[in-house]
């Protein structure tokens, strides 16, 4: 991953940019944060429901509170939501309020105009967090990363925000950073709903391809797979296709869907 200073240039030149070609502005992120604190009440011991809350209280140790999320809240299963489990809605939930904290902190309305900087320090403390965790921890910086402050560019009409540049900027290296890992809790949290706002389309492909690789099913891992889907992707999972069935290897049934919309003529292979 970049030094600072790369992430530095890199978000510069993003706040100077057009919007990446390709790059959906994305809807919600899903769950919502009303089912998410719901399904994580349900699951929770009654005395860890605040948890969240009373973490992002501590600026000092955030760092210490994240890390101790399985451990405080346990990590067991949300009934509500599969695939999520307790230390994951904790450590979501934990950045949402750190977000929503910095945000008040900054509005001038609440502090006469005087910016505090948790609100620019906020991407840098994913990155920390991300760099410094284990595969559970990523896997939540990674589910957390559509509920944080971080808007395409230009803003969409009537969102509220600008567009932060580093943190549009961190969005995308660590998804990037993720799908170069063989780890399949990684990949599939990348191709959820932070990777189909923040890949272009030549990364988002490649993501679906290492999907098939790991034998991760494409329906409930990529985010806005019928929406993204195109011609080139269809090729690139044909060609995949014929060298599985070149070697005699099983082939995935659920790219034929994919290669199916699209009828690429011979020269295109």
């Amino acid at each position: 991953m970049s030094d600072r200073r790369t992430v530095e240039a890199e978000a510069a030149a993003i706040s100077m940019s057009p919007p990446e070609h390709g790059v959906p502005a994305g809807g919600p992120p899903d769950p919502d944060l009303a089912e998410l604190r719901v399904a994580f009440a349900r699951a929770v011991g009654a005395g860890r429901r605040d948890w969240p809350v009373e973490a992002a209280a501590e600026p000092a140790r955030l760092a210490t509170a994240f890390a101790s999320a399985g451990r405080l809240c346990g990590r067991a299963p949300l009934a509500e939501l599969p695939g999520w489990t307790c230390d994951d809605a904790a450590r979501v939930l934990l950045l949402h309020a750190v977000s929503a904290a910095a945000v008040r902190e900054c509005d001038p309305h609440v502090h006469n105009g005087r910016t505090h900087p948790t609100r620019g320090d906020l991407p840098a403390l994913v990155r920390a967090l991300y760099e410094g965790g284990d595969a559970r921890e990523r896997r939540a910086i990674l589910r957390a990363l559509p509920y944080l402050p971080c808007t395409p560019h230009p803003p969409e009409p009537n969102a509220g925000t600008l567009p932060d540049p580093h943190a549009c900027l961190c969005r995308r290296l660590l998804v990037e950073d993720a799908l170069r890992t063989n780890d399949h809790r990684l990949v599939a949290a990348a191709m959820g709903p932070c990777g189909y706002r923040a890949l272009a389309p030549e990364a988002w492909r490649h993501g679906v391809l290492k999907c098939v690789f790991l034998g991760l099913p494409l329906g409930p891992t990529v985010t806005g797979l019928d929406d993204r889907a195109d011609a080139e992707l269809a090729r690139m999972l044909a060609g995949f296709a014929r060298e599985r069935a070149a070697a005699g290897r099983p082939v995935p049934a659920d790219i034929a869907p994919i290669t199916s919309r699209f009828t690429p003529t011979p020269e295109e292979y």
